[in-house]
């Protein structure tokens, strides 16, 4: 979620990050694309885990969802130009050992191939597509532009692949100077054990650079699909949006 303080109004506004608010049209909100991704079937294997964990299905998720906004954030104020520390000034750690292993894979992917940054942490919302969304990383590599979305997953699903898609096809219509060539996952606990041998996948030691087989046009029809279903099921949608007072005060009583 995220939070902003009205200092005119006085008020504590929450809003629902599930949804993106229109630039053209006041008052209009339209879902992320994570969102409508719900709608996408997760398979067997993923119904059967939440059998295996049961209630606490919700924290392992949030934990996970915690983990890689915590390694978003880090890559980005890297990319913008802050020093990232292990330590404070104290001399305490400043991240978990896992976050930080996490952030030295991307600085190796980041030095080997030199990514030339042209944007990141980019939030865009298409009228004309009916969906928002935040992009990781757009940048040129071997003279292609490529649209990257970090993952800090145990393993990928096929959600990822039409998340990216779908990124990539609402950026060449706000952005069509810098058309996407190629998409990718950024893995960061991919299985792999080093670099390629052969020279042509983007990878190293735990982590890899994950294109997929098929164009992302053709996986952005199957992403319209799923957008279809989850519209049908929701057809009157809109955020969740909370507002509070940001103080409160007593009334002194006058005695009788």
């Amino acid at each position: 979620m995220k939070i902003f303080y009205d200092g005119e109004a006085k008020q504590i506004n929450v809003l629902d990050e599930r949804f993106y608010q229109s630039k053209k049209l006041p008052g209009v909100y339209f879902p992320g694309v994570t969102t409508i991704l719900e709608a996408y079937y997760k398979g067997y294997g993923f119904h059967e885990w939440l059998k295996q964990v049961g209630f606490n299905a919700d924290e392992i998720v949030k934990k996970a969802g915690d983990e890689g906004s915590l390694i978003h954030n880090i890559i980005y104020d890297y990319l913008s130009g802050m020093e990232i520390n292990w330590l404070d000034k104290d001399g305490n750690a400043n991240y978990e050992l896992k976050i930080w292993q996490m952030f030295c894979k991307f600085i190796e992917f980041y030095t080997l191939f030199k990514p030339e940054k042209i944007s990141t942490e980019f939030s865009m919302v298409s009228e004309n597509l009916r969906y928002g969304g935040t992009v990781d990383f757009i940048c040129k590599i071997n003279n292609k532009i490529y649209l990257i979305d970090y993952k800090s997953s145990n393993y990928l699903h096929k959600t990822n692949e039409l998340q990216i898609a779908a990124y990539a096809m609402m950026w060449n219509e706000l952005n069509p100077q810098y058309k996407i060539d190629k998409t990718a996952i950024l893995w960061l606990k991919a299985l792999t054990r080093g670099a390629d041998k052969k020279g042509i996948a983007i990878q190293g030691n735990g982590w890899q650079l994950k294109e997929f087989n098929r164009s992302y046009e053709d996986a952005f029809k199957l992403f319209l699909h799923t957008q279809a279903i989850w519209e049908e099921e929701n057809p009157n949608y809109k955020p969740k949006n909370l507002i509070y007072p940001a103080s409160f005060k007593i009334e002194k009583q006058t005695e009788k």
